[in-house]
């Protein structure tokens, strides 16, 4: 009588584990798609910082030549304030471009 009871135990036990199996499994897939996507998510942010940071280069770049290509149209002062303007910014490509037209003219193509 025992061995019975203990096998109809076993039974309904094993087929419980293959219900949490499923739910481990089930678990697992959810959380191998967020752990994607939340990397998707920091690779798109660093190529964001990347671009904004060459933009950044490439406008003071731009400001230096603009300076040394007519100094006497802009002075120390105006390259030191447009300068900190695009240094404020540097996290916003799109704000230097405005910056660079606004400012000296300069398109950023």
């Amino acid at each position: 009588m025992l061995s019975v009871a203990f096998l109809i135990v076993y039974a309904l036990g094993k087929r419980g584990s293959k219900s949490l199996k499923l739910q481990a499994e089930l678990a697992r897939k959810q959380y191998l798609k967020e752990k994607e996507t939340i990397q998707k998510a920091h690779d798109h942010e660093i190529e964001k910082k990347k671009e904004a940071e060459k933009r950044y280069s490439d406008a003071v770049n731009k400001i230096e030549k603009k300076y040394e290509s007519d100094k006497e149209n802009l002075t120390r002062a105006k390259k030191e304030e447009i300068k900190s303007l695009i240094k404020k910014v540097k996290e916003d490509p799109n704000e230097i471009d405005r910056i660079l037209k606004q400012e000296l003219g300069i398109d950023k193509h």
